[in-house]
């Protein structure tokens, strides 16, 4: 079936002058739509998760570097719950200045408008924050 349905596509595309869809296909070998999908489905290449997908400066990347894991999830899920044990325990002002800033991308001088402090005190307090951050975490 996936022979006749790689067939049919090319016949049909010169026929009618560009890529047929899936149900013109199906209309031509009197089949379904799905009974096509699954036909040149079953007939596509295999990809090796060792093909090199770009060969830069001596480092190749292969099409395996660029699958997802589920350990990266899971990491995230670590650090995420990590983070927000550390937000717990800032004061709210902290906690207010650290949403803005990285939750909101809201930058120093508007950060300072709205909690009615100067920016250059927002920025010593981003700092103070960010270094308690980063000790509780390490």
């Amino acid at each position: 079936m996936s022979t006749k349905a790689k067939i049919t596509r090319e016949v049909l595309g010169k026929r009618i002058g560009r890529e047929p869809s899936i149900d013109e296909i199906a209309k031509e070998l009197g089949s379904t739509s799905e009974e096509i999908v699954l036909a040149l489905e079953a007939s596509s290449e295999v990809e090796s998760l060792h093909k090199t997908i770009h060969q830069g400066d001596g480092n190749p990347i292969y099409l395996l570097d660029k699958i997802k894991s589920h350990e990266d999830d899971s990491e995230k899920m670590v650090d995420l719950i990590a983070l927000r044990e550390i937000l717990a325990e800032l004061s709210s002002k902290e906690k207010e200045i650290i949403v803005l800033r990285y939750f909101q991308g809201k930058t120093q001088t508007e950060i300072a408008s709205k909690i009615g402090i100067s920016q250059v005190q927002v920025s010593r307090l981003e700092k103070k924050i960010l270094d308690q951050m980063k000790k509780k975490l390490s």
